[in-house]
């Protein structure tokens, strides 16, 4: 469950422009130890590295968070 200091910063960081956030949480990532084990986060950097750099280059299609969530929530 968030801290009322991450839902703060989340809902900042939320108002970011995509390739904003997407940077965001690459360096965030940084931030944390060495030995921080990575199956608690379930991140394959690689494929982020990938993701980030195809927002970076326009090669990547986006979806407006609202449509995502709904796609989310409704299970697809």
């Amino acid at each position: 469950m968030a801290t009322e200091r991450v839902r703060k910063l989340l809902a900042e960081a939320a108002e970011l422009p995509t390739e904003e956030r997407a940077e965001l949480v690459t360096e965030l990532a940084r931030t944390l130890p060495e030995d921080y084990e990575a199956d608690e986060l379930d991140i394959d950097y690689e494929e982020l590295e990938r993701r980030l750099e195809s927002v970076r280059d326009g090669t990547a299609t986006l979806v407006p968070w609202e449509e995502a969530r709904k796609a989310l929530l409704a299970g697809k």
